[in-house]
Order: structure tokens, then sequence, then C-alpha cells
């Protein structure tokens, strides 16, 4: 099978962190405010790539880093003071437009979710702070940690690549950071149960979207249309006498808005219920979503749910392999700086997986992050070594990374395609 081509490692990384591109940001947001000793493009590039394979992420080991690629010589206090808060909105940018290049390469959906433009998963994730910062981000769980942030990230699960994240303080809810509009038409976004609100699923209808989620315990909808014995009761009135392994039912939730002081309002949303029976529990997990069963099939849901794994995924990786949740500071624009570079550090990862693996034949994506990890201060020095000997390198660095990353196992299903064919694998 013929490989994808690749040029050059130096352009698919460009791609994602350009230097033009960050010499333009650092002219408007004031990163360089006069000519100095620190390249701005080196220091993006030393941030991104130079955590290396080491088991921690510090900032001296970033400096050493920039100071080896660049072969320059700078002061802790120099490095330091460069990661700044226009430094960050640097960065930030960066992530944001990276993201925005990635949609447009992420694979088409097929099968049970071709009639979908995207399938979204949104999560959020703790990263801890030291104590310092706990003015600025204060923390959920104060008992035992002060400080924190919230990153709270949606991703295209074609992909696994982020399409939008944002970083706010830890004691915010996942189900209040996420802003609903226009750009959901037409996707399916899947949710864990911290996101279960009626005024959440009425927003995301209103503007063409579709949702999925697992029933809460405590939700009882009462059932509008299905056999007639079923009709006007409760689920939980009708949950022994079913049977089958796929149950496909409508519904309306009741949720109630409170509007001021002695005023709430109750509101009724149509739903429909999905349940799929899972022998080994011997009993039914119940899914909530508006979307018809033209658009899903009920033997489907189950497994098109499972898909929302990947967004756990993403955060083990970003935290085992990227260093994420590492942040050796009480400075909170340095702590943005070391979130921002890390999130930058896997949409280059991705970059480089899309372009050195065919869909028929791809990189295991855990494996493929370890040997990115591995090989990521070699990427950073021939980013800015540009001799014959560092192109032969090149060569020989791109055999190496599609022989290391490739997934030994030929017949493994990812949780996408597992979706797409409506497979449900259980462990």
């Amino acid at each position: 099978m013929p490989k994808p081509k690749i040029s050059s490692l130096r352009a698919e990384i460009a791609s994602i962190i350009d230097p033009q591109r960050i010499r333009e940001l650092a002219d408007q947001l004031g990163v360089v405010k006069r000519v100095r000793k620190v390249d701005v493009v080196a220091l993006v590039a030393a941030v991104t790539l130079g955590f290396g394979s080491t088991s921690e992420r510090t900032i001296a080991l970033l400096r050493r880093a920039y100071e080896h690629a660049t072969g320059q010589t700078l002061a802790a206090s120099a490095f330091y003071d460069r990661l700044s808060a226009p430094f960050a909105a640097l960065l930030k940018t960066l992530v944001e437009e990276a993201m925005s290049t990635m949609q447009a390469n992420a694979p088409a959906l097929k099968s049970s979710l071709e009639r979908f433009k995207q399938v979204l998963v949104a999560d959020g994730s703790i990263l801890r702070l030291q104590d310092g910062l706990a003015k600025h981000f204060p923390s959920a769980w104060t008992n035992h940690t002060k400080a924190s942030a919230k990153l709270h990230v949606v991703i295209n699960v074609a992909g696994r690549s982020a399409q939008s994240v944002t970083l706010t303080k830890g004691s915010r809810q996942d189900v209040r950071i996420l802003k609903v509009g226009k750009w959901i038409r037409g996707k399916l976004l899947i949710f864990d149960l911290a996101y279960q609100k009626g005024l959440l699923f009425q927003r995301i209808q209103e503007y063409g979207g579709f949702f999925l989620i697992r029933k809460k315990t405590n939700l009882n909808p009462k059932i509008t249309h299905g056999p007639k014995h079923f009709v006007g009761r409760r689920l939980s009135e009708i949950e022994q006498d079913l049977k089958g392994d796929v149950v496909d039912l409508q519904a309306t939730i009741t949720w109630h808005f409170d509007r001021g002081p002695n005023k709430v309002v109750q509101h009724d949303l149509a739903v429909r219920v999905v349940g799929s029976w899972h022998a080994e529990e011997r009993a039914y997990r119940f899914y909530i979503t508006n979307a018809t069963p033209e658009l899903l099939a009920a033997e489907h849901v189950a497994a098109v749910y499972a898909a929302r794994w990947e967004i756990e995924l993403f955060f083990r990786e970003i935290k085992s392999q990227y260093r994420i949740d590492q942040l050796p500071t009480r400075n909170r624009h340095v702590a943005g700086c070391l979130i921002y570079a890390a999130l930058l550090t896997a949409l280059v990862s991705r970059r480089l997986r899309q372009a050195l693996f065919s869909l028929r034949r791809p990189a295991a994506v855990e494996r493929w992050a370890i040997v990115f990890t591995t090989f990521a201060l070699d990427l950073l020095c021939l980013l800015r070594d540009r001799t014959a000997h560092s192109r032969r390198a090149e060569q020989r660095l791109i055999k190496t990374l599609r022989r290391e990353g490739l997934d030994p196992n030929k017949n493994r299903q990812s949780l996408l395609l597992r979706a797409q064919a409506g497979h449900l694998v259980t462990t």
C-alpha cells in the first residue's frame, strides 16, 4: 500500500507553528518590544517541542532545549521573563488557528455517522496549580487543592483533535463553560452526565444541533410514543417490562428554569430514549438524544456514545506524554504559557500523524504519542538546521517515525471506526 507523501517534516510542523505568522503575532501583541537576543520563533518551538522524553517538564529544561537548538546562552531570568502575558496570548492564538486548520483536514465520517457534519465530545479536566494562584484560579476542592485550572475541550472524534479550548478557574462547572451557537448546526455532541441540563439540550436543538447523553438515574422521562401500554407512563414504571436488546421510545423530559424570586418556569422537551441491554450488568443503559432514527439508528447508539472515551484518551495523552499538568510556577502568565504550549504540542503531534500514516494503516494513537515525545528534541533541532546533513537526517527520522508509530495490530479498530460500524466492544 502506498504511503502518504511527505516532503518535509519542517513544512508539516510549520503548518502549525508558522515562523512568519509567529513574527506577525509577536509584533501585534507586543511580545517583542525591541530587538533582543531571544528569537521568538525559536522560543515557540522550544516550549512546544523542548520537553523531550524526560519524566518532568520544567522551565529550566525548556530553556536548555532553546539553548541547544539555537546555540545561544540565556540567563534563567531572561528566559522566564519571556513567558509573559503577551506570549501566552500568542500561543493561545496559534492553538486556535491550528485547531481551525486541523478541522479542515479531519477524516470524513462514514456509515452510521455520515449524516452528521461532525461528531464532537465535550468535557473538562482539572489541572492542579500551586497554591499561590488561588486568587486567580480558585479550586472546586479547597480542602486539598487551593488552586486549579479547568481545561474545557471540545474534540472532533474524527482524528481526536481539539476543536475548541477554554481555560478557566477550576471551580467552574463544565455545563456552564460550554457555549452553544450557530457552530453546532448539523453536528452531534456527546456528553457525560455532568451536562444533563434541559436548557442546554433546548439550545442545541434550537441551533439545529444534536446531542447524545447517558440518562441520569434521577431523570424519569414520560413516554409519549411507543407500545400503547407504555404511553403516558414513566420510564421507571415500564423498565421491568422491557424485552429485547434495544428499546427505542419517544418521551418528554421536564426541567425548570429560575426566572427570578419566586418565579420558576416549567419546560417540557421532546426527546428520544434509547435503551441498550448489557448482559454483564443484567440491566439496560438508557441514552437521551434528539437525533431521529434516520440520523442515528437505535442499535448504533451505545457504540456511538462509547466514542466519548476519545476525550478521556485525549486528556490522558496531554497529561502523560505532553505534561500539561506539570506547572511549576506561581505566575499565572507562565502557567498559561505552559498550558497552551502543551496544547500546541498535541496539535503538532496530530499533524505529523496525519502526514505520516494512511487511514487504512494508521498509527496507534497512544503509541504514536510516545514515539513523538521520544523524538521531539530531534524535531526541534531539525527546525533550526537546514544543512544537507540535516536533510539526510530528516529522511532517516521519517522512516523511524513511520516504523515505530505504526499500529502493530492490523485488525485493531479505533473508537471512531467502531462507532461508525455500530460495533460496541465491551471489556
